[in-house]
């Protein structure tokens, strides 16, 4: 979900020493996340969830790597390469006033269990068909003599965990160096570079169990099934079928507000209806993320708060009009559905932290007992989560008990970040810094500003946001590129875009304009 971005400048070369040892490699590396493969064709027409339309610029992609002078290359799917949370299956309706979509398979209506190993492989194999030139591009690739590719799971494709899902993305590649990363991270070959998808410290979207997000039931496993994955059902699989850009915008949440500015009266208000709890939950982090610092938190009253009027909720989204105005409107409406009783523990205190930060706002009320902390861990923002989360995970990958990698890399936010130096401290064989970037989606991803000149041009004349299809963004993607190197390896952010003459080119300079 949402990435609290630290800005950084982008396309320059940084190097960072670490734990002092020698490394080199006459490889490159070519890191790439959220292809979003999916849903595919209906007649030639892309169905109007798919994201991955660009075969034809990935094969170029491609091309262009096989073009750079190196012994060989590492090209390593950075997670949710295949769209695995949606299914084959389902149906949605059309209209933006009452969106609605209809999932018969992986117990839809659970929101704690996930697809089995049999319904993850039937979507597999849908995804799989719908993109036989993907499965060939890759297979061709990899064919090539010094190449490897490498698939880190991430929480959209968390089933190719499943083993039988994982033998059938390998049946296509037999013979070649094809891996899944079973152990949900890819490590270069010296330890330097470390990647995984980054969903692991994204608190909505992680797995328990990791890399195993397995639950038994009734004798049989099932994917668990993240906070995450319930509100891309309740909301980004109805929305992208009225809104198909929704998720191209530089950021989801973005997205979210973008899309409830365009809509009118009965719309906006359906849209509330259906999506309040997970606008609270957001709105409220944001706003208590600066509450805690160093403080003591207070343990709520949860129970009290249950129990409360949905207009008690309201007053969290008046720094936002446009979130406030919209919720205002949908309160009368049957479509509000939001129930105070089926709040979660961690919702609540997200929510009471936010009120207590407020003016005017009202207040949630305090229990006896001091320091919740499930809630001091909730409110950390995510610059210190990244930090938490690497100061565990590479001294436990190392193998020496060491942070010996020097560059991290993830996806997962769609928003492309970095390079940037972030200081881990004092871990087993000193002060360690890494240098930490994200590969953004390789999808055309756009701004509001980038949006409104779309619309501005003459041959949109009359036309609107809910009108535009992802092929109307700009044909730039962003992945991250580390090259050959001798004792530290330096990492890039290439924002990769395709100039007037149909030709690709690392861009300097905002491909993306202002995200």
């Amino acid at each position: 979900m949402k990435a609290i971005a630290i800005r950084a400048l982008l396309g320059i070369w940084t190097l960072v020493f670490t734990v002092s040892s020698w490394a080199s490699s006459d490889r490159q590396v070519l890191l790439v996340s959220d292809l979003h493969v999916g849903a595919g064709e209906v007649d030639k027409v892309w169905k109007k969830i798919e994201d991955f339309r660009w075969q034809s610029d990935f094969n170029s992609f491609l091309n262009w790597i096989g073009r750079q002078q190196t012994q060989g290359s590492d090209l390593v799917f950075v997670g949710d390469t295949f769209e695995l949370w949606q299914s084959p299956t389902m149906t949605c309706t059309d209209d933006l006033s009452n969106p609605e979509c209809k999932v018969p398979d992986c117990h839809e209506e659970d929101a704690d269990l996930g697809c089995t190993e049999d319904e993850a492989l039937a979507r597999f194999e849908a995804v799989l068909k719908a993109h036989g030139d993907f499965v060939t591009s890759i297979r061709g690739f990899a064919s090539v003599k010094g190449n490897r590719v490498y698939f880190i799971p991430g929480n959209h494709d968390a089933a190719l965990l499943f083993p039988r899902v994982q033998s059938r993305l390998l049946e296509d590649y037999k013979g070649l160096p094809v891996w899944v990363q079973s152990a949900g991270y890819w490590l270069s070959d010296d330890g330097k570079v470390y990647a995984d998808h980054g969903h692991q410290f994204d608190d909505l979207n992680q797995f328990t169990g990791w890399p195993k997000p397995f639950t038994q039931v009734g004798g049989k496993s099932y994917l668990r099934k993240p906070w995450g994955e319930n509100m891309v059902q309740q909301f980004y699989n109805q929305y992208e079928f009225v809104f198909p850009i929704v998720d191209n915008l530089s950021d989801e949440w973005t997205g979210v507000k973008f899309a409830l500015a365009q809509a009118d009266f009965k719309q906006k208000s359906t849209a509330v209806g259906k999506l309040f709890r997970f606008i609270l939950f957001q709105e409220s982090l944001r706003q208590a993320g600066q509450l805690l610092g160093d403080e003591e938190a207070t343990e709520w009253n949860r129970g009290a708060v249950r129990k409360k009027p949905v207009q008690f909720f309201f007053d969290i989204l008046k720094p936002d009009s446009i979130l406030y105005a919209s919720a205002l409107q949908a309160q009368d409406r049957a479509a509000l559905t939001f129930d105070p009783s089926k709040l979660t523990d961690r919702e609540i205190d997200a929510i009471c932290a936010s009120k207590a930060n407020l003016v005017q706002a009202a207040r949630c009320e305090k229990r006896d007992e001091t320091l919740n902390a499930v809630l001091k861990g909730a409110l950390v923002g995510e610059a210190q989560l990244r930090v938490n989360y690497l100061r565990k995970v590479l001294p436990a990958v190392s193998g020496n008990g060491m942070a010996s990698a020097s560059i991290v890399v993830f996806g997962h936010t769609h928003h492309a970040d970095g390079p940037m130096t972030i200081a881990l401290g004092e871990l087993k064989g000193g002060s360690v810094n890494v240098t930490y970037a994200n590969t953004g989606a390789f999808q055309r991803v756009a701004s509001p500003q980038q949006i409104q000149a779309i619309l501005a041009r003459p041959d949109m004349k009359s036309k609107s946001p809910l009108d535009l299809q992802p092929e109307h963004l700009p044909a730039c993607y962003t992945f991250v590129w580390v090259k050959p190197y001798k004792n530290e390896p330096g990492v890039k952010l290439v924002r990769w875009s395709q100039s007037s003459d149909g030709t690709f080119a690392d861009s300097e300079g905002g491909c993306l304009g202002s995200n």
